[in-house]
């Protein structure tokens, strides 16, 4: 199994829903890693993207940890060779990084681990919870997984007002940002 190599696109995406907010023009990073893995004739393709809320992290992708990715050849296969170990991928992309924090950093190779995960469940052919589960030695599998729900931003109009309407979509597993304002 080798890491073809890895696609990356800046996504102009806000989760304001105008411009006159703070942060209305910021962007996210979306990225496909291409595994040499074919299914129905097609490489298996792992998908991440960086959050929402800051600016999207490419240069760091294109110029540092991509490379690193796509160079690392057959080090990033998993014990068995037909997957990709995730470990050894991280590995590889923080090979002569200093120790330590970086925001940007950890955003731009969050990015690319998301989307390593994503292949790395489909190659196994396993749900993403489930392989995580294996992977990291967690027992049983979850009928529902829990997830964190990002929100409580900043509006500049009408912040109490929309805060409450996204708390409470939350609360009623609805999507906050289809609700009317």
């Amino acid at each position: 199994m080798r890491i073809l190599g890895v696609r990356e696109r800046r996504v102009p995406i806000s989760r304001y829903a105008t411009g006159d907010a703070t942060g209305g023009d910021l962007d996210t990073t979306a990225v496909a890693v291409v595994t040499d893995v074919l299914r129905d004739g097609e490489p298996v393709v792992g998908f991440g993207f960086s959050s929402i809320g800051r600016f999207g992290q490419g240069g760091l992708i294109r110029e540092r940890f991509a490379p690193r990715l796509v160079a690392a050849a057959d080090a990033v296969a998993s014990a068995s060779g037909g997957g990709i170990d995730p470990f050894r991928a991280w590995d590889h992309m923080m090979r002569g990084e200093k120790p330590g924090g970086h925001g940007e950093r950890c955003v731009a190779v969050g990015t690319l681990d998301m989307a390593l995960w994503d292949a790395a469940a489909k190659i196994a052919d396993r749900p993403l919870h489930a392989f995580l589960a294996a992977a990291t030695g967690a027992s049983g599998s979850a009928a529902r997984v829990p997830v964190y729900a990002g929100g409580g931003y900043y509006f500049a109009d009408g912040d109490i007002g929309r805060l409450t309407d996204e708390v409470r979509g939350f609360l009623d597993g609805a999507t906050p940002m289809s609700r009317s304002r």
